[in-house]
């Protein structure tokens, strides 16, 4: 089955947009979610939703939906999801989700208490996937993806562990802030289609260098990432970080980037800085969010931050307040 199989046509745009407004809605009503932030974009070809929000205690949350491409990617969190007929997909911080319907698909999403959820959820249209050339999704299933695909409904549901760059495209989608609405639309467009065009390299095989790892090892492996999402203000070295999870460090270094994309250190560093501009939004002070993702020089993070988010801390704390 290919992508332009799974979804409609352009006149999905509604429809996603009438999904994710059902979504917020629902979220509010279990969370209670004054205070939290999300976003709809509605693009033309594509649509972008963000959503950061705090889980204060265990809920469930049924969806339906109708057929859709989407891709979305899992920031901060665990959501455990399942689709009607299917069996639970636990997504990982860090994780990136193909999901393809031919039809109206519905479900259940656990989502456990005292965690905080940032994701960011692209719908394509037909016509645009028609354009990026038709990707096959019956070649999404690799050895690396936790497949919980429902194939007699049409249906595919695949987790895999986002690249790096594919990580920071979605928190830049999530973190954007221009003067000019039509700049910021134009980079949004352009960073969904960077996402794009990063999924359909590495689902199809050509951007990873694959470390063939057991099952065992790549239990280890995802645990070393989980560690790095949740312990990111620690020291990790190569070595440490190795032995905390019982793996040789050529494994460790060869296994990320293999399902990564990237280095151990570059994989911390967008994961700090991904931290870093949230803490700013949260109103703290720049030598805090500096000391508090694991940076103790103060130049040296203002400089990495502006690499990677296109400002400085300071004036990106003074955008997040207008």
């Amino acid at each position: 089955m290919s992508a332009s199989s799974a979804v409609p046509d352009s006149n999905e745009d509604p429809l996603a947009k009438a999904v994710w407004a059902r979504t917020v809605a629902k979220l509010d009503h279990a969370f209670g979610l004054a205070d939290a932030k999300r976003r709809y974009d509605d693009l033309g070809q594509m649509s972008i939703g963000s959503a950061d929000f705090w889980v204060e205690s265990d809920h469930s949350i049924s969806l339906n939906g109708p057929a859709t491409f989407s891709l979305s990617m899992l920031l901060d969190g665990r959501i455990t999801s399942c689709l009607d007929g299917g069996s639970p997909l636990v997504i990982e911080p860090g994780s990136a989700v193909v999901f393809a319907s031919q039809t109206s698909v519905s479900g259940t999403n656990w989502l456990s208490g005292q965690q905080r959820i940032r994701l960011v959820d692209i719908r394509f249209t037909t016509t645009l996937l028609e354009e990026a050339g038709g990707v096959p999704l019956s070649r999404f299933a690799r050895e690396l993806f936790v497949d919980r695909s429902v194939p007699e409904s049409g249906t595919i549901f695949i987790a895999f562990p986002a690249h790096a760059r594919l990580l920071s495209a979605a928190a830049q989608m999530m973190d954007s802030r221009f003067d000019d609405e039509r700049v910021r639309r134009l980079f949004l467009q352009a960073k969904a289609l960077e996402a794009l065009a990063l999924t359909i390299s590495i689902l199809g095989g050509n951007g990873l260098d694959r470390c063939r790892l057991a099952a065992t090892d790549q239990d280890k492996l995802a645990r070393a990432r989980e560690l790095l999402h949740n312990r990111f203000e620690e020291d990790w070295t190569i070595p440490v970080l190795a032995r905390t999870v019982g793996l040789s460090e050529r494994k460790l270094k060869a296994g990320f980037r293999s399902a990564v994309g990237h280095s151990v250190h570059a994989y911390l560093k967008d994961i700090r800085l991904s931290a870093a501009a949230s803490m700013l939004t949260e109103g703290r002070s720049v030598t805090d969010v500096a000391l508090s993702v694991g940076f103790d020089n103060l130049s040296h993070f203002s400089k990495i931050f502006r690499e990677f988010h296109g400002t400085n801390p300071s004036s990106y704390a003074r955008q997040s307040r207008r």
